[in-house]
């Protein structure tokens, strides 16, 4: 019971594998793109099953004690606030660590640039624009894959009512 407690493996390392962990699972995930992470198909959980059982191994360096898994643990929550906070208090490193989202649509035309930057197909694009009731690229004035993968779209439609209801504001403004 008493080894629970007790550390095999030196605090220090236990917490600089954490953060070096952390830190390439952050890079690899701004590298293959966003439009992975807004829709988790079978095979990305599966992948993301084997990842995190490839790495735990790696996290405490095989000690077995809960202190170590509660270090670990610890320093992961710590770098995902101290993360959060530097996005907060920094635009240059907000763009480091989470890209600005990226026009996909503009004027009813694929911006066909852009699906190749994110390794998104067209057909892609096409069934997540169906998740959000849109029928129809040509019916899309712009649209854009956020930073978290998700896709916004404003419709020609819904771009009229956001302009009639302006304009109204604008005229009791005025009164």
């Amino acid at each position: 019971m008493s080894e629970l407690f007790v550390l095999q493996t030196p605090l220090v390392e236990l917490i600089l594998r954490a953060a070096v962990i952390y830190f390439f699972l952050l890079l690899v995930m701004r590298v293959i793109g966003r439009h992975e992470f807004g829709q988790l198909t079978p095979f990305d959980l599966i992948l993301l099953l084997i990842i995190s059982e490839s790495i735990s191994e790696a996290f405490t360096a095989g000690d077995d004690s809960l202190l170590a898994g509660l270090v670990s643990a610890s320093t992961l929550l710590t770098l995902s606030v101290l993360v959060s906070f530097g996005q907060y208090k920094s635009k240059r490193f907000r763009k480091i660590v989470s890209p600005e989202a990226l026009k996909v649509i503009e004027n009813g035309h694929v911006i066909e640039r852009s699906l190749r930057r994110e390794l998104m197909t067209r057909d892609d694009l096409i069934e997540r624009l169906r998740a959000r009731g849109i029928d129809g690229i040509e019916k899309v004035r712009v649209a854009y894959i956020e930073s978290d993968g998700d896709i916004s779209a404003l419709t020609y439609k819904e771009s009229r009512q956001h302009r009639a209801a302006a304009a109204a504001e604008e005229e009791k403004k005025s009164e």
